[in-house]
């Protein structure tokens, strides 16, 4: 920036003066302001003790509401009004393929588990809470459909389509011999935790706990050699995205069950699921807000 001197400013007329100060002023302001925001910027990061990388992912995974990890690549799965479909792609979110499931129906799917035998796909997703058919679809490793799992609310009585309802659900994890689903609550911001077998068949679930996380959780995750169980979701306005931690999870499973919640430092977002690699590190995946779907790596300081 350059700053006119006194020499510079006796050349010059009244009206030249008062446009050469006018610019220096305007710059000076520029200046203060930049440093004010970048001070504030770096504070703000700091204070939240974790990091993102961006990867922008293709637009043929727009509603992308589930997120697995398989022989070295991701899966994920869009969710209500697309193809019974997983997609497939790498770690820089490029070599998408799409592998339709041959006999299933994408009523609302919302989530994605696996264990050593299958993957679990949660047709589980009830915006209204009206839904009668809910179900959890089992697919072999060459994503063949080998069977369902079909399930009802045992504490639901009432079907009538509501937008602030309990019986919204988007979170699916395995945990040993159990497909646990957490809900999205969006009458008490609560998430209430229903255990389902894997093995085919009909069930009424009812709720074993519920988490005040005071969100909105949309996806979930267990990596069970470290006992940690993961969540994401968001704030009611989705402006705020957060991830939960729950460490020793099989050992603490009761309503007290004490929890991390971080929040998430990502714009034009709406974080729908999420992949352990480790305690520090952890993958998630967003919905198109703001361009594009977005594969985020998260790193804990």
């Amino acid at each position: 920036m350059h700053l006119i001197t006194a020499q510079e400013v006796a050349g010059l007329n009244p009206a030249e003066v008062t446009f050469f100060l006018l610019i220096q002023f305007t710059l000076k302001i520029k200046s203060c302001f930049i440093l004010i925001f970048l001070l504030t910027f770096f504070t703000s990061c700091s204070k939240k003790n974790i990091e993102i990388e961006i990867t922008r992912l293709s637009k043929k995974v727009n509603e992308t509401s589930g997120l697995e990890l398989i022989n070295g690549n991701f899966l994920t799965l869009n969710d209500s009004g697309d193809e019974p479909a997983l997609y497939s792609f790498d770690k820089e979110g490029e070599n998408l393929s799409k592998l339709l499931i041959k006999g299933a129906q994408n009523r609302d799917w919302e989530s994605l588990a696996s264990d050593e035998e299958y993957i679990y796909i949660g047709d589980i997703g009830n915006n209204k809470g009206n839904r009668k058919d809910l179900k959890i679809y089992l697919i072999d490793f060459n994503f063949k459909l080998v069977d369902s799992i079909n399930f009802n609310y045992k504490n639901q009585s009432k079907f009538k389509k509501k937008k602030k309802n309990k019986f919204d659900a988007e979170a699916l994890v395995s945990i040993d011999d159990t497909l646990m689903i957490f809900s999205k609550n969006r009458k008490n911001l609560t998430t209430e935790i229903y255990a389902v077998p894997k093995i085919p068949g009909f069930y009424s679930v009812q709720p074993k706990y519920s988490f005040d996380v005071n969100a909105l959780i949309t996806g979930g995750d267990y990596n069970s050699k470290l006992d940690l169980l993961a969540l994401v979701g968001y704030s009611y306005s989705i402006k705020k995205q957060y991830l939960f931690l729950f460490k020793k999870f099989s050992h603490n499973k009761t309503k007290d069950s004490i929890f991390k919640k971080y929040d998430i430092p990502v714009t034009n977002a709406q974080i729908e699921a999420i992949k352990i690699l480790d305690e520090k590190n952890y993958w998630l995946t967003s919905e198109n807000e703001g361009g594009y779907p977005k594969l985020i790596k998260v790193r804990l300081k």
